[in-house]
């Protein structure tokens, strides 16, 4: 595999561990869990534009 295939499966983990990470906060009811993982997923969203770009290539 390629170095942007790694890449990606690292990040789609990042992502998964932000979707349980949202699932505890809201089970605790704790706004600030929830709110860094909105922003971790999406930041984590964001560095995959590229990857997606070059992909394609």
């Amino acid at each position: 595999m390629r170095e942007k295939h790694y890449q990606m499966i690292g990040l789609l983990g990042f992502i998964v561990a932000g979707v349980i990470f949202i699932a505890v906060g809201i089970n605790h009811g704790d706004t600030l869990t929830i709110l860094g993982s909105v922003v971790w997923m999406i930041s984590c969203i964001i560095w995959m534009i590229p990857l997606f770009k070059s992909m394609d290539d």
